[in-house]
């Protein structure tokens, strides 16, 4: 099985750094050089004062920038917007002060000038420079959605192919001659002992086929995908002489609810294949909860002791994948094997 691929949305500085460079050369430089005429313009450039007074006005806007920039880029789709804004407005704040300590106090002190005049007020200082404070602001804002309209569209386009992956190597896993071919020994067997069973046997069989052959859907009902996850367990039982140890707790009204399909059976079949399904103390279990707008999943199984794979195995390592190309920072997901249990539980948010 293929290792997944997924695209993440990585902290652009060096790219933010360039749309900030030509934004202000547009607006503050090529500006003054068409407002004093070009000559007149480099002469006022070239002084010493004003060198020293651009790097600083420029690394105070970037800083605007950076800061509007990095709080979307670190909380979008976790926080409120609002409190988002809360934070751009508290930094941008503390900028401004910082400005005036060290473009009016330290400049003035060392160098003797400043850039502003000396007698301005605090009221035209504050407001002079929110002008700038929310336009670059916006620049940060305007970046960071660019961003992350493209980074949607690799992740859609990608999703789309990561899910048609996903689907070829469900159906390898759960299709594979070896599954199908015990299966079918095992309901040959039943034909003559008990042909009721058989029978149910060869329904189910049927049933899980058709929902990985011919379902194959972005969503399906969370009540679907549950009884194909009964379906897979009961098929399994046929081929061990003892009944599976298996416990499923539902809690919440499942009805009407949709999820992404084969996102919660991977879960089951890597309990099957690793675990120990005739534990006494810890049988294989199986909770699903729902609370509010939250699907709350989790299966614990005690650890066969003779293992040939990997516990785990890459179908959780590429549902890992798949979930955060489903649903980017808006979801927990976790894996862990502790005296002889695995515990693997997943959150993700209900539509």
């Amino acid at each position: 099985m293929q290792i997944l691929r997924f695209v993440t949305m990585k902290y652009q500085l060096k790219q933010l750094c360039v749309v900030f460079i030509l934004y202000y050369l547009v607006t503050d430089i090529i500006k003054e050089l068409f407002d004093k005429g070009f000559t007149n313009a480099i002469n006022y450039f070239s002084q010493g004062y004003i060198i020293v007074l651009t790097i600083s006005v420029m690394c105070v806007l970037l800083l605007y920038v950076m800061t509007s920039y990095t709080a979307f880029w670190r909380f979008y789709n976790k926080w409120t917007l609002w409190k988002i804004l809360t934070v751009i407005i508290t930094v941008s704040f503390i900028i401004i002060g910082l400005r005036y300590l060290l473009e009016e106090v330290l400049f003035r002190t060392l160098f003797g000038f400043g850039n502003y005049k000396g007698n301005v007020s605090a009221s035209y200082y504050i407001l002079d420079n929110l002008y700038y404070t929310i336009q670059y602001v916006i620049l940060g804002i305007i970046f960071y959605f660019w961003q992350y309209s493209k980074y949607n569209e690799q992740r859609s386009n990608q999703l789309l192919i990561e899910n048609q992956q996903m689907e070829l190597d469900l159906l390898r896993s759960q299709t594979n001659p070896h599954f199908l071919f015990n299966t079918l020994n095992n309901i040959y067997a039943l034909v003559n002992i008990d042909s009721d069973k058989a029978l149910s046997a060869i329904e189910k069989l049927s049933l899980l086929l058709r929902y990985s052959l011919y379902k194959t859907k972005t969503n399906v009902t969370l009540e679907d995908e549950i009884a194909q996850i009964k379906n897979f367990i009961d098929l399994e039982s046929i081929r061990h002489p003892k009944k599976p140890q298996v416990k499923l707790d539902l809690n919440g009204d499942i009805s009407n609810l949709k999820i992404p399909q084969f996102i919660l059976l991977p879960f089951v079949e890597n309990a099957v294949k690793h675990g120990n399904l005739q534990s006494k103390t810890t049988p294989v279990t199986i909770k699903i909860s729902i609370v509010e707008n939250l699907l709350q999943y989790e299966v614990i199984n005690e650890i066969e002791q003779k293992q040939k794979d990997k516990i785990g195995g890459l179908g959780l390592e590429n549902l890992r994948k798949r979930l955060e190309l489903l649903f980017p920072k808006r979801h927990s997901f976790e894996c862990k094997a502790e005296n002889g249990i695995f515990i693997s539980k997943l959150e993700i948010p209900l539509k």
